[in-house]
């Protein structure tokens, strides 16, 4: 086997992550999500019904503005509540509603089923050294992303 060049390594990488990313656009697509209602409702399962707007942000890696609007949306729709956080005025905790529990039932459940099946598709050593590879790949990125975001200071 030869060793790829990086023109061919990035094409392939950078298409791997986007049909990736497609999976998930479709099945947004398919419970009538947007994609970041669809990765809302997501966190909310996974941190147990509830989590604040900050952690929101944080853990999806989208704006403010972009999860407030998806927030709204959601709260419009009677499937989650925004509660003040005590001492912080500009942060608030995102709770699933009752209605928005059945919403997650249809939605992530099956999701988080379907992500279980694929994974347990793969040895426990490919599960490894998928994590391991992506978290190198991670760290080199964020190394040399420094050179172009924090660039050093010539005298």
């Amino acid at each position: 086997m030869s060793e790829l060049t990086f023109s061919e390594f990035i094409r392939r990488y950078n298409s791997l992550y986007k049909a990736n990313n497609e999976i998930y656009h479709r099945l947004a697509r398919h419970f009538g999500l947007s994609d970041t209602a669809f990765w809302i409702l997501y966190t909310l399962r996974e941190e147990g019904g509830s989590v604040s707007q900050s952690q929101l942000c944080a853990d999806l890696f989208l704006s403010k503005q972009t999860i407030h609007s998806a927030l709204k949306q959601l709260e419009q729709g009677g499937f989650l509540q925004l509660e003040n956080v005590p001492n912080n005025r500009k942060n608030k905790l995102v709770r699933v509603t009752s209605q928005g529990e059945q919403l997650l039932c249809q939605v992530t459940d099956p999701v988080f089923a379907m992500e279980e099946r694929a994974f347990l598709r793969l040895s426990p050593h490919q599960r490894q050294a998928l994590l391991d590879l992506d978290e190198a790949l991670l760290d080199a990125l964020r190394q040399e992303s420094t050179l172009i975001l924090d660039p050093p200071k010539t005298p």
